[in-house]
């Protein structure tokens, strides 16, 4: 998806359709099953040779939703049986090629907040349910597309989609493609092929610098992408990164950087164990570390996510470090109005970005697994 000139007019003429569709036939359609409808012929046609794989994934992600909202398992055992697919192809078993499919983490992710967010009230309409889960735009790299957000979109769904709307996705979308295909294109041609396989110092500096920023103009392409074509239908997909390389730290990184899922990572990991462990006596008297182990925790599954091979096991708990670091300096300088007020000087928040900066293309040069190739 979003890789070849035929797609785009495929998605352009998709829309056109869909909103001339409803333009004539609105009070007929119910526009939740069209939308609903369209988005499960796309994943059919994406998933045509392996299209077992989502078909029992999403029966087996639905019957679970409704054991929990039935009070037969509760949200725990839930979630762990709805991340145990996505866990058993991260292990690379024999059998894991028969549950692996493209897309599989954001899937489950997106089963999962089904589960932790969704009032136990509320109704889980079956074909609403497959059309969040595999909603085509969102399938492969997100943005980390929230259930609440999804259900409010299809209550507010205005289609046909108006002019300013459709011409503001269609800009967003050039905008994503000149991100993809130009800037990310060129710094991986002249930058990362020419220095991924050298083996001097220069070159370990060349490529963790250049790989920092081909990652970002990467996947920030397609994320702009993603959200442009949301646009076209009137679905708001959020915006998941917003100038990462100004953050001044790295709690302001994360910030900025696939914000979507860190969100969503805060809300799934980090305040709930941050709150459990705040009910012990012992950490009560101390919170500072609760908040380290928390964020540690929530910063490694940044990481790990993405596998369990070396480099990404490491690339998490770099991220994890570096935060808690940062969470201790933090807490040191609230005693300290003095070194507060140095620290806050322009002079040290410069040296601020540029160290942040340094540290996260580190990390990203060892997720990318480029040191372990050398």
């Amino acid at each position: 998806m979003f890789a070849n000139f035929n797609f785009f007019i495929y998605l352009f003429s998709a829309s056109f359709v869909f909103s001339l569709f409803f333009l004539f036939f609105n009070k007929k359609i119910n526009s939740k099953v069209a939308l609903s409808v369209l988005s499960i012929i796309c994943w059919c046609i994406i998933f045509r040779y392996k299209i077992y794989i989502p078909i029992a994934l999403s029966v087996y992600f639905y019957l679970i939703t409704l054991s929990f909202k039935k009070n037969i398992i509760n949200k725990l055992v839930s979630s762990l049986l709805i991340i145990s697919p996505l866990f058993l192809v991260k292990l690379n078993l024999e059998f894991s090629h028969l549950l692996s499919v493209i897309g599989l983490s954001f899937f489950t992710f997106r089963a999962i907040d089904v589960i932790l967010f969704s009032s136990k009230q509320q109704k889980i309409v079956i074909y609403e349910y497959f059309a969040y889960l595999f909603l085509p735009l969102v399938w492969l790299a997100g943005p980390m597309y929230r259930w609440n957000s999804f259900k409010r979109d299809l209550l507010e769904l205005q289609v046909p989609v108006s002019l300013e709307k459709w011409f503001s996705g269609a800009g967003q979308i050039l905008y994503g493609i000149v991100q993809k295909f130009l800037f990310a294109a060129l710094i991986y041609n002249v930058f990362l092929s020419d220095y991924i396989n050298k083996d001097t110092i220069e070159s370990y500096l060349v490529v963790a610098i250049s790989y920092s920023f081909y990652l970002y103009f990467d996947f920030a392409g397609y994320t702009n992408m993603a959200c442009g074509a949301g646009k076209l239908f009137g679905i708001n997909l959020p915006i998941n990164f917003h100038y990462p390389i100004l953050a001044k730290n790295p709690q302001d990184f994360w910030r900025r950087f696939h914000i979507s899922l860190s969100e969503w990572l805060r809300d799934v990991i980090f305040m709930p164990l941050y709150k459990t462990l705040m009910e012990k006596a012992f950490f009560k008297n101390h919170r500072l570390f609760a908040q380290n182990i928390s964020i540690f925790i929530t910063l490694f599954c940044m990481g790990i996510w993405n596998g369990l091979e070396l480099n990404y096991i490491i690339s998490g708990a770099l991220f994890g470090s570096y935060s808690v670091m940062h969470n201790c300096l933090i807490n040191f300088t609230r005693e300290k109005e003095n070194i507060a007020n140095i620290l806050n000087t322009k002079i040290i928040s410069f040296f601020g970005r540029l160290t942040t900066l340094t540290f996260i293309c580190f990390s990203l040069y060892i997720f990318s697994g480029y040191s372990f190739i050398k």
